[in-house]
């Protein structure tokens, strides 16, 4: 049923310009979100394309770092926003995100190892871990109408 729901939430965002644009209200925040989405992008070109070894060497080893700080930014949003339910609601959000984007990639077929696979070639040109999030905003990975932050200010416990 919440599979349902997200693809329904989905169609309303491509039928509705306005909602299709929901981002962070704090830059900090939506640019965490942005390589968040980068990252669960990577894992699907891992798993869905076989690409083990480029999601390990030319994604992990090589912005680790910077993947690493971005777990970091994007459980304190979490904690920030949720209070003690912050771990417990980043992780639910994090599968959500990986279940919308696989269900993507399956909509894209065989299409879609193509289209991933570019990724690495792109990141491999990346010069350093600084450029990392300003790629992942560029490459717009994040689900239509899907974002981490809430569109109304919810209730810490």
């Amino acid at each position: 049923m919440r599979q349902f729901m997200l693809f329904i939430a989905e169609l309303v965002a491509l039928a509705s310009p306005g909602l299709a644009a929901q981002s962070c209200t704090n830059v900090a925040d939506q640019s965490a979100y942005e390589v968040l989405s980068l990252r669960t992008q990577m894992i699907l070109l891992a798993t869905k394309c076989s690409r083990d070894q480029d999601y390990n060497k030319n994604f992990i080893i090589r912005f680790q770092p910077a993947l690493q700080a971005n777990e970091r930014a994007v459980l304190a949003y979490f904690r920030r926003t949720y209070g003690n339910s912050g771990q417990g609601r980043k992780d639910t959000f994090a599968t959500e995100l990986v279940n919308v984007m696989s269900q993507q990639a399956n909509t894209q077929g065989t299409e879609f190892c193509a289209r991933a696979g570019l990724i690495i070639n792109e990141m491999n040109a990346l010069r350093s871990m600084d450029e990392l999030a300003a790629y992942a905003a560029v490459k717009d990975l994040a689900p239509i109408g899907t974002s981490m932050c809430p569109t109304a200010a919810p209730k810490r416990r």
